[in-house]
């Protein structure tokens, strides 16, 4: 494990504060926060770690932020579930928050990949029950991370975007008349382009992230969040990344997914496509007035709820809920 003393800190970022002072007052977590900061070396990264402290945790659960986030900024979940009783793991993942990405303008969508399923393994190997939820773009990643390794015992996201399809990529962009437009310029962009630093409030949606104006504000003008920028070759490499499996075929664990109801992002019509050609076991949750981001009552109660519920349901082997599809 790298020393923390030697690389950053979010003690010395302001970005991160500023979206906490823009939560509801019962979504911020209390001062002083019940986190350590991490450094670990994984697929060629120093990855930023916050570990949310369980005391004599029941499980431990890894939450991976999509575009524009990073650990810090799913701090709220994070803790709503320590109180739970369950460990949580934040990485940064590269090109966001506070993980060492020297060679920035080479990073790929693989790099994200590899970076979830190394942690993924080395939190298994730790030995307990571990769970990953992805949020956003997250929640892909997630999947493909389980797939790969096949050592999480269940999958939970907030929504699944396979960016191969048409309907992901309308629902992405700013404008839905730039989803065609996308692959013809992406063909015609050599290669020798993909170093080129796009700002990720031109590639994506950026504006839609909260229905809180304020909050959306507030990570937008986060320099290692929503006012970053990531490399044209990421972006590129990602539209052209399938899922690591087929949905039919998927049989690693059984899968969550709290999918906000007012999501002016992605709407749950552009995930249903992919969950309902899941054939494990699985449970569909409509979080109600819940955004994007989801802070919003009382979807976000239905949300730690739902997530209690199946983690408690497979940890203690009883009977999953009955679908609710």
């Amino acid at each position: 494990m790298t020393k923390a003393s030697t690389l950053p800190s979010w003690e010395d970022e302001t970005g991160w504060r500023s979206i906490y002072a823009a939560l509801p007052n019962d979504l911020a977590p209390p001062r002083p926060y019940a986190v350590q900061e991490e450094w670990r070396r994984i697929a060629g990264f120093d990855v930023h770690i916050d570990r949310w402290i369980a005391p004599s945790a029941r499980a431990r659960v890894i939450l991976l932020h999509g575009g524009g986030g990073h650990g810090r900024l799913l701090g709220p979940y994070a803790w709503s579930l320590a109180l739970h009783g369950f460990e949580c793991i934040c990485p940064d993942l590269p090109g966001y928050g506070l993980t060492r990405t020297p060679k920035k303008t080479r990073l790929v969508y693989d790099h994200w990949r590899e970076v979830a399923a190394g942690l993924i393994e080395a939190e298994r190997r730790r030995g307990g029950a571990l769970f990953v939820f992805g949020l956003s773009m997250g929640g892909m990643l997630a999947y493909d991370a389980c797939a790969t390794t096949g050592a999480v015992d269940g999958l939970i996201a907030t929504c699944f975007l396979d960016p191969t399809r048409k309907a992901v990529r309308r629902a992405l962009v700013r404008k839905p008349w730039m989803a065609g437009l996308i692959e013809p310029a992406l063909n015609r962009l050599p290669r020798a382009l993909n170093g080129a630093m796009i700002p990720m409030t031109q590639a994506g949606n950026m504006g839609a992230v909260s229905n809180d104006p304020a909050l959306a504000s507030a990570i937008i003008a986060d320099r290692r969040a929503g006012g970053a920028r990531m490399p044209l070759g990421f972006l590129r490499s990602w539209l052209e990344s399938p899922p690591i499996a087929p949905p039919e075929s998927f049989d690693t664990c059984p899968v969550l997914m709290v999918h906000p109801e007012a999501d002016h992002w992605t709407d749950v019509a552009v995930s249903d496509g992919f969950f309902e050609l899941l054939s494990v076991v699985k449970r569909r949750v409509i979080l109600q007035g819940a955004g994007h981001f989801p802070v919003e009552h009382p979807g976000v109660e239905q949300m730690d709820l739902a997530i209690a519920n199946f983690i408690a349901a497979i940890i203690e082997t009883r009977p999953m809920p009955e679908p609710l599809i």
